[in-house]
């Protein structure tokens, strides 16, 4: 009965948005009493929402972090990939968009470790194990990755996945703060837990460079055994001191081949993901 009442009112608010449109006078006014109506309802539950066409439930405040076609290519890819019993990093989960998807598409053998050094992400990112029942199959882990471990101060704004180590995103324009994480490399996290991935999913905005070469050990051993599907961000790269060149002798180093997944022409040079294998 619940989740009938709040698709209703979640049908009712998308035909509204439709009609009318989403910054409308009249639905930016209706919007307050809204959100609290599906908080209200929801509470710990959460309410059931739509992503790349499987059902989920996730924390009502956070339905703009999940879009219906989130990075439906990236997710077509993996989905298609991925096994019963694969081992799975997701570095820079954030509230766990992928977690839950990965999850899903690899039942209940699958082991998924999840990356996530800001604290706010990874509050909504456990409650939303939890609201899914998921939370026995994740192992939450908080630290940022990168090429040395040790601790770092991350820059963050709320649970918004743009944060970053060193330095604040400039792409973040209010309500920053600087947080000492933890840091570590995923060939110390490896042989810590003796956990070897079949996966690696990466999206930590620049500083995949720093992450790939604290993983040479085990990129080197698993080699044949193991795929990373990574999101690039070429145009950061020069400000986080890992210019275009650094990368091409990072793959050269490690003989990883590099294929776009997202359809640029130069995955180098353009915004987008990539498998590299």
């Amino acid at each position: 009965m619940k989740d009938l009442l709040l698709n209703f009112l979640q049908g009712v608010a998308r035909r509204a948005s439709a009609g009318l449109g989403r910054e409308s006078w009249p639905v930016r006014v209706a919007r307050p009493l809204y959100e609290s109506s599906l908080n209200f309802f929801a509470q710990d539950g959460g309410v059931p929402w739509e992503v790349n066409g499987e059902t989920y439930r996730i924390d009502s405040r956070y339905r703009h972090m999940f879009g219906p076609d989130y990075e439906a290519a990236v997710a077509r890819f993996l989905q298609h990939r991925v096994r019963p019993g694969d081992v799975i990093f997701d570095v820079g989960a954030n509230v766990g968009v992928y977690v839950l998807q990965l999850a899903r598409w690899t039942s209940g053998d699958c082991r998924i470790v999840a990356f996530e050094p800001n604290p706010a992400a990874r509050v909504v990112l456990e409650r939303h194990l939890a609201m899914n029942a998921l939370s026995d199959r994740v192992l939450v882990v908080p630290s940022a990755v990168s090429d040395q471990s040790g601790a770092e101060i991350l820059w963050s704004s709320g649970e918004d996945g743009m944060a970053r180590l060193g330095r604040p995103n400039a792409l973040l324009r209010e309500g920053i703060e600087g947080h000492k994480v933890s840091v570590t490399t995923l060939d110390d996290f490896v042989a810590s837990t003796r956990t070897d991935p079949r996966w690696i999913l990466m999206d930590i905005e620049g500083f995949e460079v720093s992450a790939l070469r604290g993983a040479r050990g085990l990129i080197d051993r698993l080699k044949g055994k193991l795929d990373l599907v990574v999101e690039l961000h070429p145009r950061l790269w020069d400000g986080v001191g890992t210019p275009r060149a650094e990368f091409e002798k990072l793959l050269s180093e490690l003989r990883l081949n590099i294929e776009p997944i997202t359809g640029q022409e130069d995955p180098l040079a353009e915004y987008g993901h990539v498998l590299l294998s």
